[in-house]
């Protein structure tokens, strides 16, 4: 066995150690600073109508000349500055290329899906009068349009836009019993 004394001196000996140590590791300087409230919160890109999910137009055994023209309200209430296009993401079928469609922005006292009474369009004219068929088919491609002359949609900006669909007067026999299948119109805002 060992030397009971020489045991309690090494005992002794190491809480000296560790009492320096751990006052060593107490006794240095310090100094801090904060920066508090640090926060990112991301804006909205927000765009609607007045439609209640019915369709602009359903022309049903259409004849050379027959056509439909509905009014359409279209509000902005993101808190970003955006950018409006519209397009459409679905086939044209074969009657596409003798259904013209039209579409003029403007204004509308008491807008009323699909109604055109009281409308009146923007001195620029129509935004696109062609071919249904050569509609853009994609954001990217799509046809742009701002609120009055202005370069960017903002809150509560809103364009009443009155869309006609009509089948060409001129449209050949080989139509007949042909369809544009079902297709959507699309307005998409992107932020600027």
């Amino acid at each position: 066995m060992g030397n009971p004394g020489r045991i309690i001196r090494t005992v002794l000996i190491l809480a000296a150690v560790c009492l320096v140590g751990a006052i060593g590791a107490f006794s240095a300087f310090s100094s801090q600073t904060d920066n508090t409230g640090n926060v990112v919160a991301t804006g909205t890109v927000v765009l609607a109508d007045n439609d209640a999910g019915a369709s602009l137009y359903g022309i049903s055994n259409a004849k050379p000349g027959s056509s439909q023209t509905s009014c359409i309200r279209v509000v902005y209430t993101g808190s970003l500055d955006a950018d409006v296009h519209l397009y459409t993401p679905s086939t044209i079928g074969a009657l596409g290329p003798y259904v013209n469609l039209k579409i003029e922005p403007g204004t509308q006292a008491s807008p009323s899906f699909p109604s055109c009474t009281g409308f009146t369009p923007d001195a620029s004219g129509a935004i696109y009068d062609g071919p249904l068929s050569s509609f853009p088919a994609s954001y990217a491609d799509g046809v742009v349009d701002y609120p009055a002359s202005g370069t960017k949609w903002a809150k509560e900006d809103a364009v009443v836009y009155r869309v006609t669909a009509s089948v060409s007067a001129s449209a050949p026999d080989s139509a007949q019993g042909t369809t544009t299948g079902s297709h959507t119109i699309r307005w998409e805002a992107q932020s600027q």
